[in-house]
């Protein structure tokens, strides 16, 4: 079974190179070429299920490419990106020097109400193994969500803390497997492919 992991296509915010986190900024225009070039690009896949994000850029990235494909989207809320509390939404470059003048990343994100790291990769981790378990056998399928949600998970797989240099487009394509009789049950095929998108 393969499990395509798609990011969410681009937003205003995020071309200001702002932090978003739970706030719900939609696809600007842009993003949602992107995502129908995604939907094109995927279409002939064998692919029975779309899950996404519940946060609105993610969604409507979902729902474009589930148009495409001729199928419905199943929204959860822990496939939702990282919040940094009052941080969110704040320049990125306001946000790193934060970080620097706290000096503990973990210590910054309690002091703003944000999530700490392990709660948020257990969640999304939870969730991911429960879309695999329950859909095994019956098709590929697609979850469109955040690209810290994304990297999350390919840590997990690659047994490190975090990939801080890992790169995810808007709307690029991760490809992971998945097979419940393997030791390690997620194998990766492919990371922030956008090719679709030239």
């Amino acid at each position: 079974m393969k499990i395509y992991l798609v990011r969410h296509g681009e937003t205003e915010y995020g071309k200001k190179r702002y932090t978003t986190g739970h706030i719900d900024i939609p696809l600007n225009e842009t993003g949602k070429q992107e995502a129908a070039a995604t939907g094109r690009f995927l279409k002939d896949k064998n692919i029975t299920k779309i899950f996404s994000s519940s946060l609105s850029r993610a969604s409507e990235t979902a729902k474009i490419i589930a148009s495409e494909l001729n199928l419905s989207v199943v929204e959860y809320d822990e496939l939702m990106e990282h919040t940094s509390g009052n941080l969110d939404g704040i320049p990125i470059e306001e946000f790193f020097e934060k970080m620097n003048s706290v000096g503990d990343f973990e210590k910054m994100i309690r002091k703003a109400g944000g999530e700490s790291q392990e709660v948020f990769r257990k969640r999304v981790w939870d969730k991911l193994l429960d879309i695999a378990e329950e859909n095994n056998s019956r098709g590929d399928v697609i979850i469109v969500t955040h690209g810290v949600v994304i990297g999350s998970i390919l840590a997990k797989i690659f047994g490190v803390p975090l990939l801080r240099n890992l790169s995810q487009a808007n709307c690029c394509i991760n490809i992971i497997d998945y097979n419940e009789e393997r030791e390690g049950l997620f194998g990766v095929k492919l990371i922030n492919h956008t090719y679709h998108l030239i």
